[in-house]
């Protein structure tokens, strides 16, 4: 679920984060290959080094920071619990450390050439080229990957909520499922039985406690009293029959499921909802 500070928790998974490490890099080498823009060329092509060699390099050593600095902002995501300008520093951070090794790369590559690069005389340059660069990959990734995980826990939200869950006399979550799945809930002297269905195949719980506990519960979730010791689903129910010898029985639309009886008492309200 989302956190109390705005950014989804989704966000912070481990996938999000590779498409982090990999898509920067990758948009940091084709964007400089393809667009050619003239001052960070000109930047990376002094001192007669190949530039497509340098920005391949310079590639890696942003793959190999980001790297570094998702795995540690996986495992201290719970810890930091960032608020959207803490992620926003984050970022910078990260964009700071990487324009620090391409300075310190520019200085090495270039000891000995016609043109030698300072490192602290370029390391400003650095900082200036590679934000012009970086920050578009940053902007289109964070906003593809907050959509993506926004809409992700939208539908675990809503997938939860169509959850019924069970808790026995204790209050001791025992089971939850989805309300669509129970078929009818079965008194049993100091237990009820929940009958559900896992995919296709026809399960039953046992859980320690009253229908009277489970009352409300049930109402609130859609299933009807059908007789004094069960309750039904409603939108599982096939039909209502009536025997030779008078009594009344649902049966519902799973195979193997037994016939679930009906007191004169529910039959008009449940017939209803039919």
């Amino acid at each position: 679920m989302q956190n109390n500070k705005g950014i989804p928790r989704k966000f912070f998974d481990f996938p999000v984060q590779i498409v982090h490490f990999v898509g920067i890099p990758v948009f940091f080498l084709l964007f400089i290959l393809i667009y050619d823009p003239a001052g960070i060329v000109d930047f990376l092509d002094e001192g007669g080094v190949y530039m497509e060699f340098n920005v391949t390099i310079l590639a890696c050593i942003l793959l190999l920071v980001l790297v570094g600095t998702r795995l540690a902002f996986f495992f201290l995501r719970k810890v930091m619990d960032p608020t959207p300008l803490a992620y926003a520093g984050w970022c910078l951070a990260e964009v700071f450390l990487f324009s620090c090794f391409g300075a310190m790369y520019m200085a090495l590559i270039t000891h000995g050439q016609e043109v030698q690069y300072n490192y602290f005389a370029i390391l400003p340059r650095s900082i200036v080229d590679f934000t012009g660069v970086l920050i578009w990959p940053y902007l289109l990734i964070e906003m593809g990957t907050l959509i993506k995980a926004l809409r992700l826990e939208a539908e675990q939200s809503v997938a939860e909520d169509n959850l019924i869950r069970f808790k026995d006399s204790n209050q001791k979550l025992k089971l939850a499922v989805a309300v669509g799945s129970v078929l009818y809930v079965e008194a049993n002297e100091n237990y009820v039985n929940i009958v559900y269905l896992d995919g296709e195949t026809l399960r039953k719980y046992q859980l320690r406690s009253s229908m009277k506990r489970l009352e409300e519960l049930l109402h609130k979730n859609g299933l009807r009293r059908c007789q004094r010791a069960y309750y039904v689903n409603p939108s599982h129910i096939k039909v209502l029959r009536k025997d030779q010898a008078g009594f009344i029985f649902a049966d519902l639309d799973t195979a193997g499921c037994p016939p679930i009886p009906v007191s004169k008492t529910y039959y008009d309200e449940l017939a209803k909802l039919l």
